[in-house]
């Protein structure tokens, strides 16, 4: 393909040559895809035998003349399956296997906080004063401790913690903490017993010295934006922008700008760093302008883009490094570099490289919503913007050969141009991360097109550039003025996202997405715009099959925690109810999967007598959801199903009298060869299976002997899925960490 700026940069679209890198991109994510669903985990070194068998095929075809894209792409995923295994080989370490308390020293390395207390990623050093060199112990281990206390990244400090195993998947197919804690090196969660002290810990390595000296810039940026403005939302929503950090941003703040579709503007990505570093680049070249002998003899076009990249590396330090920022960081060195190569650097190859590399370091980013987020807007923006790019060519070849339009004429198209520009992409934008939404957060923007409409322009054309302008008048004592006029262009943007957000009663909860139904979704939109003809049109399979499932499925009727009396059944109404009133995070999640906002929770307790509670336990009653066929059923008063009881006993006693007369049995201890209930999830199993979802259905009626009695028939199980599978992956499996591992570790003269 030609490299030439002045030839078509969109004529090779037609082979399909210049979408490769992008088809092969899907493939490498596919196997990592695959790599996670296997049913256990498979043995890395037969992987690489098997990407190397793939690699010589490829070479093979290439010499017989005979390379096809199929080849190609197995490749792609046989390269998937054997980089994802071989990070997980990479990054297994040490993790705890059950809660203790320790004294820990160690240096920070993350600090965050928040209205509930500070989030400190502790670098552990010495475990009970016992250096971890010698005893086995994870690496990292994140902490919570109290409110107010600062700790410097870096910092050696000492504290009392309570610490737990990372925990598992709060439902299945749900948010897994101890899936990103894995790849994070993190083997231990907890909280401390009071604020961290100073410690004498030895010095920090080069790496977290830099992080530390980040830290403090940032630290400082953040001051200096708090001395110059009051205490406002706006100046929390200031250092979001400018520093990254959100931790002062209100719960009410971020719902809003959810629902109105806007809070993207919080993920430091694209637009943000396009409008810092080509600001950057325009500003240098219209300092180079002003010496035409310079302008004109020298190359100040690629002068001026070494300077933007550089202050593209700054922005990305500043900012927080998050997958988004990254992710628009490579995108924008591929536009600074393809300056220097005389190439167009936006282009689905920019894209495709971008999401390599990312994948290549870390293939878990491939589950992570940001990450997912992020390129799925890009790669259908892009796309979008090469058709269009294309279409402009063309009308422009037709205008050039009549008359000339008038100045007139031209601002209108400009103007034209822009809205237009700015309404496809918020349609495009939030259609790509809407079902990314949808499926990880159970929510959606409904008026998000409004929201982006009404507020994008705010943020692209005075808030951002006054932010840009704060940050290199910064250091001169000069930024009062810019950070004044961006309070104030973000005051109209808040009144601009709580008037959307109004707009939608529930804030756009639908309930959770399943994950086929949500790839189905990507894959005709991507299908829709990736592939030109009328092959387009393959786009509506996918679609009418995840409209299919989406009609289909249903929640669960019982959520079952892993651990603990704290589960959730649907009522005769139907409705999803929670065994006990206190909200916790795992609650919040459940009804989220059922489209249920935050704030109904605590009113979806359950009431007598669908639980009753004893001393030695509480026996909880659950009723099947309706399908439509069920409700039809209702309606006609031919339904009637005696619900299932749930037991949740405290003692063995009430154990054993539970398997006698209980139908499905939830306990921590261990039941009893023998246990007569029909289902039995004691301590064993939910220890190995984690949580756990049932579905339910009416008798049919149609089959099956009557109860006894004559009394109505009971509802039945249809479906258990647990969290994890029969064969645990190394992120599910137990830790080894124990209090009698450490024991075992002490020396004999250690006392």
């Amino acid at each position: 393909m030609s490299g030439s700026p002045v030839a078509n940069p969109v004529a090779d679209e037609r082979d399909g040559d210049s979408r490769g890198l992008l088809w092969w991109s899907f493939a490498f994510a596919a196997g990592i895809a695959a790599y996670n669903l296997f049913p256990e985990e498979p043995h890395w070194p037969a992987l690489a035998v098997l990407a190397a068998l793939a690699l010589a095929l490829v070479i093979w075809a290439g010499r017989h003349g005979t390379l096809g894209r199929a080849v190609i792409l197995t490749f792609a995923l046989a390269c998937g399956l054997t980089v994802a295994a071989i990070r997980t080989a990479i990054v297994e370490a040490p993790r705890l296997g059950e809660t203790m308390t320790v004294t820990l020293t160690g240096h920070v390395l993350e600090s965050q906080a928040g209205l509930r207390g500070t989030r400190v990623l502790l670098g552990v050093e010495t475990i009970d004063g016992r250096p971890r060199s010698t005893v086995t112990f994870p690496e990292k281990v994140r902490l919570r401790v109290p409110a107010g206390d600062h700790n410097r990244v870096g910092e050696g400090v000492s504290l009392r913690a309570r610490l737990f195993p990372p925990a598992g998947p709060v439902s299945p197919g749900g948010y897994d903490f101890s899936y990103r804690a894995f790849f994070s090196g993190i083997g231990a969660t907890g909280f401390s017993y009071g604020p961290a002290v100073p410690a004498e810990t030895g010095d920090p390595s080069m790496m977290l010295r830099f992080a530390a000296q980040i830290q403090q810039v940032r630290e400082g940026l953040a001051n200096r934006i708090r001395s110059a403005l009051p205490d406002t939302p706006e100046r929390a929503l200031i250092i979001a922008l400018l520093v990254g950090d959100r931790s002062g941003i209100s719960q009410e703040q971020e719902d809003d700008l959810r629902a109105a579709g806007l809070a993207h503007i919080l993920a430091i990505s694209g637009l943000h760093m396009a409008l810092f570093a080509g600001g950057a680049y325009g500003s240098v070249l219209l300092l180079f302008a002003l010496f035409p002998s310079l302008a004109l003899r020298w190359p100040t076009h690629k002068w001026a883009a070494i300077v933007a990249l550089t202050a593209a590396v700054g922005y990305l330090l500043i900012s927080g490094a998050a997958v988004a920022t990254q992710r628009s960081f490579l995108m924008i060195a591929l536009v600074f570099l393809g300056i220097f190569t005389g190439r167009r650097g936006l282009t689905l190859r920019s894209v495709a490289l971008a999401g390599l590399f990312l994948l290549l370091i870390a293939p878990e980013r491939l589950f992570f919503p940001g990450f997912q987020m992020s390129f799925a807007a890009v790669i259908c923006l892009v796309a979008v913007y090469e058709q269009w790019r294309k279409r402009s060519a063309d009308l422009h070849q037709h205008q050039d050969e009549g008359h000339a339009s008038g100045r007139i004429n031209q601002v209108l198209r400009f103007v034209g141009k822009w809205a237009m520009g700015l309404f496809v992409t918020a349609l495009v934008a939030g259609l790509a991360t809407g079902i990314i939404g949808a499926h990880h957060f159970g929510r959606i923007a409904p008026y998000g097109l409004l929201g982006n409409l009404l507020g994008m322009p705010v943020f692209s054309l005075l808030v951002m550039p006054m932010g840009v302008l704060a940050l290199v008048l910064m250091p001169l004592g000069l930024a009062v003025l810019p950070l004044h006029v961006m309070a104030f262009g973000l005051s109209i943007l808040q009144e601009t996202a709580a008037f959307t957000a109004n707009l939608s009663a529930d804030a756009g909860a639908v309930g959770n997405l399943n994950g086929v139904s949500a790839l189905l979704l990507l894959s005709a939109l991507f299908i829709a715009l990736l592939i030109s003809g009328r092959r387009r049109f393959l786009s509506l399979v996918p679609l009418t099959g995840a409209l299919a499932l989406m009609v289909l499925s249903r929640p669960p009727d019982i959520q079952i925690a892993a651990s603990g009396q704290v589960v959730a059944t649907r009522d005769e109404a139907g409705l999803l109810r929670l065994s006990k009133g206190r909200k916790s995070f795992q609650a919040e999640l459940w009804f989220q999967r059922e489209g249920i906002p935050e704030q109904e929770i605590e009113s979806r307790t359950m009431k007598s007598p669908q639980r009753r509670c004893d001393e030695d336990g509480c026996v909880v009653l659950a009723y099947a959801g309706q399908d439509k066929k069920d409700i039809g059923e209702k309606a006609a008063g031919e339904s009637g199903a005696a619900p299932l009881s749930i037991a949740l006993p405290k003692s063995p006693q009430a154990l054993s009298l539970d398997c006698r007369y209980a139908d499905i049995v939830v306990s921590d201890m261990i039941a009893p060869l023998g246990c007569g209930a029909r289902i039995v999830f004691d301590r064993e199993v939910r220890r190995r299976r984690g949580a756990i979802s049932v579905w339910l259905s009416h008798p049919n009626p149609a089959g099956g002997d009557p109860p006894a009695g004559g009394g109505p028939a009971h509802t039945e199980i249809s479906k258990i899925r647990h969290a994890m599978p029969v064969s645990p992956r190394p992120w599910h499996r137990p830790g080894s960490v124990t209090r009698e591992s450490l024991r075992r570790s002490t020396p004999r003269n250690g006392q």
